[in-house]
C-alpha cells in the first residue's frame, strides 16, 4: 500500500508540476508570441505525459499511470489545435517503448479518451462544472480499464482487483487538477477585470483620458494625426429634463454609436470627461479627415435616441487640429478644444479645424 500511495503521489507531482508551468505560461501570454505559448503548451503537455509512462503504478502484477487525467484535462482546456499534436507525440513515444498491452493501451486508454474528451470542448468555456468532469473521468476509466476484461488473462479477477484503486486515483488527482485550474481561472478573470477597469471609463467603456494619453505617446505615426474632441449639444438640458441616470444611459449610447462609425483601424477613442469624447485619428489626406469627421457627425445627428420612451435628436459640436508629434498632445487637445468652443459659438451641430 505505501508503494501504491508513494507511486500515485508521484504521478500526481508530474501532473501538477505541468500545471504550474502552463499556468506561469497562461499569466504571461500578452508577453508571450502565440506559436511560442502553443509551442510551449504542448512541449509541457507532452513530456509530462511521456514522464507518467516511466513512473507506473504498481498494484500486484499489474501497473498503470495517470495519463489520462493530463490528456483529457487539457483536451477540455485547449481543444483540438493543442491536444492531437499532444496525443500524437504520446502514443508515438508509447509504440515506441513496445511492449504486449501497447497498442490497446495507447488505443482505450488514450486515442478514446481524448477524442470523447474534446466532445465537451467549449471554445467560450474554460473547464466544465466539476459534476461534469466527474462524470466524463469515469466514462474514460471505462473506455480505458473494460478492455482488460477481455484482453488480459484473468481479467475479471484483474479488474475486481484494481478497479476501485484505479478510479479514486483518477478521479482524485483530476479533482486536485481541476481545483487549481479553477483557482487560475479566477485569477486570470480578476487581473483582466483590474485592466479592464484600469483602462476605461466606468460608464461608457471606453479609454479613459491616462490610458488615451499613454498610448499616445508610446505610439511612432507614419502618417498625419489628428486630435478630434467631440462634445454632445445642449446635455445639461438633458439631465435637467430626464435625471441624470437617463442622461447616463444617453452618454452610454453615443458611445457606442461612436464606436460603429469611428474606423476601428488607426484610431482611439476615449472619454475626455463629462459629456465630451477625443479621438485620435489617423488620416491619410485632408479630405479624409473632413469625411470621417463629418460622418461623425452626421451619425450622430441621424441616430435616434431615447431617454424615457420619449426619442431624441442628439447632435455634437467638433473641433479638429493637427497633431504633429505625441509630446505635443497637449497642445493639440488645447487646439482642438478651442475649435470645439467655436463649433459652440456658431451655433452648435458644427466642425471647426486648427489645421
Amino acid at each position: 500500500m505505501t508503494t501504491i500511495l508513494q507511486s500515485t503521489l508521484s504521478n500526481i507531482a508530474i501532473i501538477l508540476f505541468m500545471y504550474l508551468c502552463i499556468s506561469i505560461l497562461v499569466s504571461n501570454r500578452k508577453m508571450i508570441n502565440k506559436y511560442l505559448f502553443s509551442a510551449s503548451v504542448l512541449i509541457i503537455t507532452s513530456a509530462s505525459v511521456v514522464t507518467l509512462f516511466y513512473l507506473p503504478i504498481r498494484y500486484g502484477d499489474y501497473q498503470f499511470d495517470l495519463r489520462l487525467v493530463p490528456l483529457v484535462i487539457f483536451s477540455l482546456l485547449l481543444g483540438w489545435k493543442h491536444a492531437i499534436p499532444a496525443l500524437l507525440i504520446a502514443v508515438s513515444w508509447r509504440l515506441g517503448l513496445g511492449g504486449v498491452g501497447a497498442l490497446p493501451g495507447v488505443f482505450f486508454g488514450m486515442i478514446l479518451p481524448v477524442f470523447l474528451a474534446l466532445l465537451f470542448y467549449k471554445k467560450e468555456k474554460a473547464m466544465p462544472g466539476p459534476g461534469t468532469l466527474f462524470m466524463l473521468m469515469t466514462i474514460c476509466w471505462l473506455i480505458s480499464d473494460i478492455p482488460i476484461l477481455f484482453l488480459v488473462p484473468n481479467g475479471v479477477d484483474v479488474f475486481k482487483e484494481i478497479y476501485m484503486v484505479r478510479l479514486l486515483a483518477l478521479q482524485v488527482s483530476a479533482l486536485i487538477l481541476y481545483f487549481f485550474i479553477f483557482q487560475l481561472n479566477r485569477e486570470v478573470e480578476l487581473k483582466r477585470k483590474l485592466r479592464f477597469y484600469a483602462e476605461r471609463d466606468p460608464l461608457t467603456g471606453l479609454y479613459n483620458m491616462r490610458y488615451f494619453e499613454n498610448r499616445i505617446k508610446k505610439s511612432s505615426y507614419d502618417q498625419k494625426n489628428y486630435i478630434v474632441m467631440i462634445d454632445i449639444d445642449y446635455f445639461k438640458k438633458i439631465n435637467d429634463t430626464f435625471g441624470h441616470l437617463n442622461g447616463d444611459m444617453v452618454l452610454k449610447n453615443v458611445a457606442v454609436t461612436l464606436g460603429k462609425i469611428i474606423p476601428s483601424q488607426k484610431s482611439l477613442l476615449g472619454r475626455y470627461g463629462g459629456e465630451e469624447f477625443i479621438l485620435c485619428l489617423e488620416a491619410d489626406s485632408k479630405e479624409q479627415l473632413m469625411k470621417i469627421v463629418s460622418d461623425i457627425r452626421s451619425g450622430i445627428e441621424s441616430t435616434p435616441f431615447y431617454a424615457e420612451n420619449k426619442k431624441l435628436t442628439i447632435t455634437v459640436s467638433i473641433g479638429v487640429s493637427e497633431l504633429t508629434h505625441p509630446t505635443q498632445l497637449y497642445q493639440a487637445i488645447e487646439k482642438a478644444d478651442n475649435s470645439l468652443y467655436a463649433s459652440k459659438q456658431n451655433g452648435r451641430n458644427q466642425i471647426s479645424y486648427a489645421i
